[in-house]
């Protein structure tokens, strides 16, 4: 089963224009969604399909020129329904928080001072290059959601770095 994340992304493309799951993928991979939802291309495609097979969505096969045939998407009246519903739900939960190196904090102390002091200065940079490289994205951009959702990530990277070197002084305090 599809989360809803992937679900919103694929109905709000198809609600933008009509298009191939070839296309919707090209489209999130340059609006950089796999950035923040794990969505893979194979796994556009099967869910394109279970959309359409659901009712949200309805395939039309087009051929044009010497092109091979293809499959274009249209949301349905249900589609546009099930879009507002999940924009409904998904605005209305917690942000997930599930940084991968979390399990190197919890288990910090089980390591020599010098090394965990590397450890986190290790994270902390990774932050502040990662947000800096995102930054450096940002005016690519042309849609102010990409830019709002870029900049978001931008500046948690930021926040992240803040707090490991708030918690790195903490855990070795200065003598």
């Amino acid at each position: 089963m599809a989360s809803s994340s992937i679900e919103i992304m694929i109905l709000g493309a198809l609600i933008e224009r009509p298009m191939s799951a070839y296309e919707m993928d090209r489209v999130l991979e340059e609006r950089n969604v796999r950035r923040w939802i794990r969505i893979s291309s194979p796994s556009v495609y099967r869910n394109v399909i279970r959309l359409c097979e659901q009712g949200y969505t309805v395939g039309t096969v087009v051929k044009e020129g010497e092109m091979p045939e293809k499959t274009v998407y249209t949301i349905t009246d249900k589609g546009r329904e099930r879009f507002a519903a999940l924009m409904d739900e998904a605005a209305a939960l917690p942000a997930r928080v599930d940084f991968g190196f979390l399990p190197v904090l919890a288990n910090i102390s089980l390591v020599d001072e010098q090394t965990g002091r590397a450890l986190i200065d290790e994270l902390i940079e990774t932050h502040l290059s990662t947000a800096d490289r995102v930054d450096a994205m940002i005016p690519s951009y042309d849609r102010l959601e990409a830019r709002a959702t870029m900049e978001l990530c931008a500046a948690t990277y930021r926040l992240v770095a803040e707090h490991l070197k708030h918690f790195k002084e903490e855990l070795y305090p200065a003598s």
